[in-house]
């Protein structure tokens, strides 16, 4: 991860990524900035603190999309002149020119995702050449913009706690849960493999459970959404879930979260403290905000996780 403190504007400017831009500078209440940024397996995540307002022109890269994110939700953020509205936000496309403007000091962050990943996650991407490049503005969406509000907060928290973070499993986890949410809102996801006409999977809840399964012993640690799962099994994400709970009892996510949780605990308890940190070993194991996850392992387990460290070695 890298971070950096600016008192001069112009040195803040040249740190921000992913766009050949211009900015000048408006209205400073505190003349300092900071400019944080984590590099998650090529996908880009920045977040800014502005001690002023300022106007940022120039043009977006040619191979991905750039979700801009309003952080200060009290200040007025506009965009090629259309001003965004509450929880809306701006989806730069390839190569597209734009101005953003603000009047005071405050916060943002951006998310860059290639335009090779996003096909991939099975968004409707068109070819750049194919059409005009634009920068388009959201319809106010609470959950979304908080989604990844929360997630670009999780993922600056673990790199400033656990330097290591860019390359970790951790850091696979974060991009693939931006991709998810970046797939909803640049292009729609693909279609959900259908189900036959009478409803009922075309496959035994075992076969399904056990296609999962070997997905999961194949990722070996890797990042693996309910999508994938889906995809291995041949069903629709409803008919996976199901078959989970129907097995398990519980859903698909809470299962691999189980996992991870009794990954780490084991983890821990085989670790020698003096040679490890708390946050290295979560991390190592996919997970990123390292508060909820200590919240869902004392649950569990009835002690935080350092406590499952110190004890074992003791």
């Amino acid at each position: 991860m890298q971070s950096d403190v600016f008192y001069e504007f112009d040195a803040f400017a040249e740190s921000v990524r992913d766009v050949d831009s211009k900015m000048m500078l408006r209205n400073p209440k505190r003349r300092i900035w900071r400019h944080s940024s984590v590099n998650l397996d090529g996908v880009g995540v920045q977040f800014g603190q502005m001690g002023s307002g300022n106007l940022a022109q120039g043009q977006l890269r040619s191979d991905g999309y750039l979700l801009y994110v309003p952080i200060t939700e009290t200040l007025e953020y506009s965009t090629n002149g259309v001003v965004l509205k509450k929880d809306s936000f701006a989806i730069l496309e390839p190569g597209c020119e734009f101005c953003i403007s603000t009047k005071v000091e405050h916060d943002w962050c951006g998310v860059f995702i290639p335009t090779h990943m996003l096909a991939s996650a099975g968004a409707i991407v068109e070819s750049p050449s194919l059409k005009r490049r634009t920068l388009r503005v959201t319809p106010p969406n609470r959950q979304v913009i908080n989604q990844i509000r929360d997630s670009v907060s999780q993922i600056m928290t673990a790199g400033a706690n656990c330097p290591q973070f860019e390359s970790t499993t951790a850091a696979s986890f974060a991009a693939a849960e931006l991709l998810r949410v970046a797939s909803l809102v640049v292009g729609g996801q693909a279609d959900e493999p259908k189900l036959k006409p009478n409803g009922r999977p075309k496959l035994p809840r075992e076969e399904i459970i056990r296609r999962s399964q070997a997905l999961l012993a194949e990722r070996n640690n890797q990042p693996v959404l309910v999508t994938d799962l889906a995809v291995a099994a041949g069903v629709s994400e409803r008919t996976l879930r199901k078959a989970f709970q129907d097995y398990f009892g519980l859903g698909p996510v809470r299962y691999m979260q189980l996992i991870r949780l009794h990954q780490v605990y084991r983890a821990l308890s085989a670790a020698d403290a003096e040679g490890v940190s708390v946050s290295e070993v979560i991390a190592r194991h996919g997970e990123w905000d390292f508060g909820r996850f200590a919240s869902r392992y004392r649950r569990l387990f009835g002690e935080l996780p350092s406590e499952t460290l110190r004890t074992k070695r003791a």
